[in-house]
């Protein structure tokens, strides 16, 4: 029977053994997975920020604001553009206006070539009518080179007003050309800005929509993270009643090996070890319930971040989608539209350097032109005048010089016909001059005042063109770093499927520990006061505390309540206080 007592008592002290080791091994682990556990939750936390700090750069790069800016920005330019096809069909116009005045005056230059022609005849007949008067004999050679220059000078201001047409007839086809290209052109492009500029406002609006609803979820993990965070302290409470069981454990054996324990008789030693064990069983039990049930909340709480973390990838797609792809990349299409609008700008100042060119070609020539007519009337009063001389010439030799007289007076006339042509001429002229100052006013400046806002706005775009690709591609990372994490915490955070079995194995060893009979101390309670009082200030919980009494109920109590003996003070101390109000 004694071999029996001894083999039996060396199974218990082992399990005794074994159950220390496992409540060490899950002290362990419950130290290492929940600061891992919270870890995680705070990484989350971080990502989450990150999330949303770029969900407001985004949002910020379509600002309403700085969109209305740009948008108005471009208004005037656009306006501008508008323009472009009356302003070229104006310069079109003075064109055509220059080149029927070239017309015009070719027709008075025909006449001055028939007038010049009548005049060599009568140049001729003076020669032959006065070959016999010596008075007549250089005359008519005089006469004839005056006629001759001023035939070469015609000749001259033809070729000149040829010149001009033909520059005048290449610059209104280019400006045909140009202003084809305005009208195909232009209303495209200015249709392109108005409508994107008014969708940029429209993707800034859906933008905000969709960003809210992330920020919304994000919030809605971060306050379940908070939550789950507040849950973790039943680690650190799990592993303080651990301690709490272990250090109970090695008192019993300390109270054991003093003198007050050595004072107990052997039955009351049983009953005290069975009591210690019996509450050791009790505490764990306990422990294991309370564990399971705040580990299952944690781990309800965290499988629904699951669903929020591929809500947020959902609307992350979204987001991409109505941002980037195709024809909903409203920046890509507005830059496509600015681009359009500066290479028709540049073809403006192609075009407008081509036409000044050619106003500044007709305003030379008609200068030049005008000088030959200033020269041409010169000849003409001199043909006039030597006329006018041989005509009193005449006079004086009587019927000798008569025929010469008629003839002389005939060129007398045919002189003075010059004068209407060449008015005409320089009424054209003038108004060649004012034509040429109105096409040099409405080209100044334009394609330079339409080229800088453009480059500016162009600029603008595809900074935040630039600015919305990386804040997607963050957006991708950032969105699938937090489903990812989020995945990895539901899995870290299972802390009842690695800890439970741990649990439940420390629960069925501290059940096998006692032996089943009623433990009652209280007829030797005062024998084991100083190892009750001992354990008892272990607790922090009221729940320990409420079992520990169950068990040892002695005189333990006594020491923590305030209804003590009048004459003696509250027994507990501070620490005692506060864990009561904590817990």
């Amino acid at each position: 029977m004694n071999t029996l007592h001894k083999s039996n008592a060396t199974y218990k002290l082992d399990q005794q053994a074994e159950l220390s080791a496992k409540l060490t091994a899950a002290h362990a682990k419950i130290e290492k997975r929940f600061l891992d556990g919270g870890a995680v939750l705070v990484s989350v936390m971080d990502i989450l920020g990150n999330l949303t700090g770029i969900l407001d750069g985004m949002t910020g790069t379509l600002d309403g604001k700085a969109a209305k800016n740009n948008v108005d920005g471009l208004r005037k330019t656009i306006d501008d553009l508008a323009q472009l096809p009356k302003t070229e069909e104006r310069r079109q116009a003075g064109f055509k206006s220059l080149a029927d005045m070239c017309a015009s005056t070719g027709e008075h230059i025909d006449d001055i070539h028939e007038t010049i022609r009548y005049l060599k005849t009568f140049a001729t007949t003076v020669k032959i009518t006065g070959a016999g008067l010596a008075e007549f004999a250089g005359f008519a050679d005089e006469i004839r080179e005056r006629i001759q220059s001023g035939a070469d000078e015609v000749g001259r201001f033809a070729k000149n007003l040829d010149v001009m047409r033909k520059q005048l007839i290449m610059a209104l086809s280019f400006s045909s050309s140009t202003k084809a290209d305005f009208d195909s052109t232009i209303p495209k492009i200015i249709s392109g800005l108005n409508e994107n500029s008014a969708r940029i406002s429209q993707q800034h609006q859906e933008m905000m929509d969709i960003a809210a609803q992330v920020k919304k979820i994000a919030q809605t993990v971060q306050g379940k993270i908070g939550s789950v965070l507040s849950s973790l302290q039943i680690g650190d409470i799990t592993r303080q009643r651990i301690e709490h069981i272990q250090s109970m454990l090695q008192l019993m054996d300390d109270f054991v090996s003093s003198p007050e324990g050595k004072a107990l008789s052997t039955s009351e030693y049983e009953v005290l070890k069975e009591a210690v064990l019996q509450l050791a069983s009790a505490q764990m039990d306990e422990t294991a319930a309370d564990f399971h049930r705040d580990c299952g909340k944690i781990f309800n709480s965290i499988s629904s971040f699951a669903d929020d973390a591929a809500r947020i990838l959902s609307l992350r797609d979204e987001l991409v989608d109505r941002t980037s792809n195709g024809d909903r990349n409203v920046l890509a299409l507005m830059e496509q539209g600015i681009l359009e609008a500066c290479n028709l700008v540049a073809r403006v100042q192609e075009s407008s350097a081509e036409a000044d060119g050619v106003v500044s070609s007709v305003t030379t020539s008609a200068q030049e032109l005008s000088r030959g007519i200033e020269i041409l009337r010169s000849i003409k009063i001199d043909i006039h005048y030597m006329a006018l001389n041989s005509n009193l010439r005449c006079s004086k030799l009587g019927d000798a010089g008569r025929s010469v007289n008629v003839v002389s007076g005939e060129m007398r006339l045919f002189a003075a016909k010059l004068e209407t042509p060449a008015d005409a001429i320089v009424e054209e002229l003038h108004r060649v001059e004012t034509t040429t100052q109105q096409l040099t006013q409405q080209a100044g400046g334009l394609s330079a005042d339409l080229a800088a806002p453009l480059n500016e706005a162009l600029e603008t775009v595809r900074n935040s063109k630039a600015q919305m690709a990386s804040g997607i591609d963050a957006l991708a990372v950032e969105g699938q770093a937090v489903f990812s994490r989020i995945s990895s915490a539901v899995v870290t955070l299972d802390f009842q499927s690695e800890l439970g079995n741990t649990f439940n194995e420390c629960c069925q060893i501290a059940a096998q520990l006692p032996q089943g009979f009623e433990a009652d101390v209280s007829g030797f309670a005062e024998k084991i006061s100083p190892f009750s009082s001992q354990v008892y200030k272990l607790y922090t919980m009221a729940q320990e505390r409420d079992i520990h009494l169950r068990f040892l109920p002695g005189n333990a109590s006594t020491s923590h309540k305030s209804d003590s003996a009048p004459s003696q003070p509250a027994a507990s101390d501070d620490d005692d206080l506060f864990a009561d109000a904590l817990f």
